[in-house]
């Protein structure tokens, strides 16, 4: 399994006969949240899935091109799939998942749905019932988390499991055990190291979300969120990607 880091939580994975990504977005701008020829110049592959951690602007912005331009499949909450039908992605390309959900993409990759938490919310994040207004959908603000997911993936013995956001729900995960722990750490707050140490076994910590995220990838720049959590846990085994390179699992 080879992986590709974008920047924020935007991975593609890719194996024989796969390739899929969690939160692809590029754009990478909270004023006009949407730029096509950055999608088009970073994103070059054809995912047959697309994996999405919440419904948050710099997560979902970027998935009505790709769809476009890709035919994938988006797996998503019912706030993301009501989000994007607002912006006219037809109903085939959307399917809302469940927490609990087994998913069996190409190439033997099977993708468990868990239930997570997105940092700083309540355990309900707010979300959407149906499509809201497409004009709504100009500003940040306006693109609601809804469902939060985790997702444990396995290959040919290997286990990942992603979260697009420095929080957990210990019930769900609690005794989980993975190769590679690929979490967004942005702005990490108190009580996280915790809840990785009491919850989780991982050989490996890979961080995302730990870039100035509202810069243009050309001016691409790490924030100290990785530095932070490795001081409050002492002996923690990080590996940081490279972005916008393939690197092997």
């Amino acid at each position: 399994m080879e992986v590709k880091w974008y920047g924020v939580n935007a991975l593609e994975f890719r194996a024989p006969g796969v390739s899929f990504m969690i939160d692809p977005y590029v754009s990478r701008d909270r004023v006009h949240l949407h730029h096509p020829e950055e999608v088009d110049k970073y994103v070059a592959s054809s995912p047959s899935a697309v994996l999405m951690t919440h419904a948050h602007w710099d997560h979902l912005a970027d998935m009505p091109r790709i769809i476009a331009r890709t035919g994938a499949i988006l797996y998503g909450s019912a706030t993301a799939c009501n989000i994007l039908r607002s912006l006219q992605v037809p109903a085939a390309n959307l399917r809302a998942i469940h927490y609990g959900e087994h998913l069996e993409l190409p190439g033997g990759v099977q993708v468990t749905v868990v239930e997570s938490r997105h940092k700083g919310m309540p355990d309900e994040a707010p979300g959407y019932d149906a499509p809201p207004p497409p004009e709504a959908l100009s500003l940040a603000d306006n693109w609601r988390c809804g469902e939060v997911f985790g997702f444990l993936i396995r290959h040919n013995g290997l286990v990942i499991y992603n979260v697009g956001s420095a929080n957990l729900l210990p019930s769900a995960v609690h005794g989980l055990e993975c190769d590679y722990l690929i979490a967004g750490i942005s702005r990490w707050e108190n009580g996280f190291p915790k809840l990785l140490q009491d919850n989780l076994r991982f050989g490996c910590l890979i961080p995302t979300h730990h870039d100035e995220f509202t810069l243009p990838l050309a001016q691409f720049r790490l924030r100290d969120d990785l530095q932070r959590l490795q001081a409050a846990i002492p002996g923690l085994h990080a590996r940081e990607l490279p972005v916008l390179q393939w690197a092997t699992l």
